[in-house]
């Protein structure tokens, strides 16, 4: 696995040699409207906790994050086309145990124009270690970001794939339909955890209420599976809500309604089964030219990777402002907040026996600056709290300093 980042990049980087280049900070035109763009990035970090343990039994080092890839993209009215391929290597002063090698790609097609259907597939494989901070939140186009499923993992080294195929498009002149179906897996790197699989599968349909807003009505299903159950999990929720947008400078979308939980598996210790509330929240609000604001927020349920035979409530919430004072300087704040409730198996806690409870505070402070049309100098600080009623909690604050250049 070491060596295949290192190989991968120089492929890929011998291919994009034969094409057409362009000025620095422009790309490379590879025919067509293919836009091929290399870039290398370089970080020194400080981290209070890289191990993630008790307050009071920290260990604090130094580590380098070095990685190289190329951006390909396809901008088109038809056909839309975006990839990344990337390697990275960690390299730790003092914890070299912890030295890893990553490669990683994502891939993204969508086919179809705006307003007729539109067929729409991604992929992504790789490994990875932090969380992605942010659950589905509206942007500047209109398109949710945020990748939901990454927030189902706990914190450690895991390769995960994340597949799927959606298809939306106009039912009627008012009515309008999406419909996605996706798979996924997470092998985690630890013998601790429990690898886990997951199928879903989704439709949204939205009725033209008037001009700015329309009615939605969602039904999603998943099918999950881990290491620890004989039989699959099922979760299913309905929920009804609103999508409204005043201007291109401000929408929101919003459902509610109820979920169920079930499981039937000899195996497991008593009832997983629960009825819940569920909620899908999206935002996004351009308060002033240079300043952008979202919100999204979530629940989910899903199993447990650190209990066998057990599951977990999820509450996850972000918010993010983007500001932007000059065309070469631009600040970013993310703050995240994840509420769990383990449904089952108590844990032990001197004599009592209680439910487990975890909730985490994280947020992320970043500041970019364009030096040069390629050259892109940043810093970061993030900052994570983690409170744990049975295990124990800990904290974490990571300062970093890093510089991008892309082609």
């Amino acid at each position: 696995m070491r060596s295949h980042p290192r190989r991968m990049v120089i492929l890929l980087v011998a291919l994009a040699a034969g094409s057409a280049p362009g000025r620095p900070g422009e790309g490379i035109q590879a025919g067509g409207d293919v836009l091929v763009r290399p870039f290398a990035d370089a970080a020194i970090s400080y981290d209070s906790n890289p191990l993630l343990l008790r307050k009071g039994q920290e260990l604090d080092d130094f580590f380098l994050d070095a990685s190289s890839g190329l951006q390909v993209t396809r901008p088109g009215d038809v056909l839309r086309l975006d990839g990344l391929f990337w390697g990275r290597l960690r390299r730790f002063e003092d914890l070299t145990s912890e030295d890893s090698d990553d490669l990683s790609e994502e891939l993204r097609l969508g086919l179809g124009r705006q307003e007729d259907w539109r067929l729409r597939l991604h992929e992504r494989f790789g490994r990875v270690s932090d969380y992605d901070l942010s659950v589905r939140t509206l942007g500047a186009t209109g398109e949710g970001g945020g990748d939901r499923y990454l927030d189902r993992s706990d914190r450690i080294d895991r390769h995960i794939l994340d597949c799927g195929v959606g298809v939306d498009g106009p039912l009627t002149d008012k009515t309008s339909v999406e419909a996605m179906c996706g798979y996924g897996k997470i092998n985690y790197l630890s013998r601790d955890l429990l690898d886990s699989t997951e199928a879903t599968a989704s439709v949204k349909a939205a009725r033209k209420v008037t001009d700015k807003s329309m009615a939605i009505l969602v039904v999603e299903y998943s099918r999950m599976e881990n290491d620890s159950l004989s039989n699959p999990a099922n979760y299913c929720a309905a929920r009804a809500g609103w999508r409204w947008q005043g201007t291109f400078k401000s929408r929101f979308e919003g459902t509610a309604g109820c979920s169920r939980f079930a499981l039937d598996d000899s195996s497991a210790d008593g009832s997983l089964d629960r009825d819940g509330f569920s909620y899908d929240v999206a935002w996004y609000w351009q308060a002033w030219p240079k300043l952008s604001l979202t919100l999204g927020g979530r629940s989910e349920m899903h199993l447990a990777a650190d209990t066998a035979q057990g599951a977990k409530v999820a509450d996850l919430i972000t918010t993010s402002a983007q500001y932007s004072p000059t065309q070469r300087l631009a600040l970013g704040l993310l703050v995240g907040y994840c509420h769990e409730d383990f449904t089952d198996g108590e844990e032990v806690v001197g004599e009592a026996r209680v439910e487990r409870v975890v909730e985490q505070l994280r947020g992320r402070l970043r500041c970019d600056y364009h030096l040069l049309t390629w050259l892109k100098p940043y810093g970061e600080v993030w900052q994570e709290d983690t409170q744990d009623n049975v295990r124990g909690g800990y904290q974490e604050t990571r300062i970093t300093l890093g510089v991008k250049a892309e082609y």
